[in-house]
């Protein structure tokens, strides 16, 4: 039992006191392997936040896959975002940890490196996941730039 007096935000103010930075992007971007219709293929969604110690990405891979029963691997990532003023592309390089599930087996763990650029504008890019693909070209499917 639980004796000891717990705060509960009761307002939009105090919610708001609880903000650190702000939004820059809300993206979600497919991708899938152009030689194979079995995959891998899936989703990217990132939300990249200016923050008070700089840029950050954080968001989830959803990576599925047509062979044998087929699977589905759903990765959550938070790291830096580096933005290149040169090129004007985005960067992250992270790593990415959740679940894999290859049916008929049960889900098993797994921890694996992201790293994904987006180009200036934020409507295509490439993404790697280590162990599955290799630059597989990113294509925005909704993007609200907010920042």
């Amino acid at each position: 039992m639980i004796t000891e007096n717990l705060a509960v935000v009761q307002s939009d103010e105090e919610l708001a006191k609880l903000a650190d930075g702000k939004i820059l992007l809300q993206a979600k971007y497919s991708f899938q392997n152009p030689y194979s219709i079995n995959g891998p293929f899936g989703t990217l969604n990132v939300t990249l936040m200016e923050e008070s110690n700089g840029q950050s990405a954080v968001g989830i891979v959803t990576i599925q896959t047509l062979f044998g029963m087929g699977s589905e691997t759903i990765l959550q990532y938070s790291g830096n975002a580096e933005f290149n003023g040169s090129t004007g592309y985005t960067s992250v390089k992270t790593t990415g940890k959740g679940t894999m599930h290859a049916w008929p087996n049960p889900p098993k763990p797994i921890t694996t490196g992201i790293q994904f650029a987006l180009s200036p504008g934020f409507k295509s890019g490439t993404l790697s996941v280590d162990g599955f693909f290799q630059g597989f070209e990113l294509t925005a499917i909704s993007i609200q730039i907010t920042g």
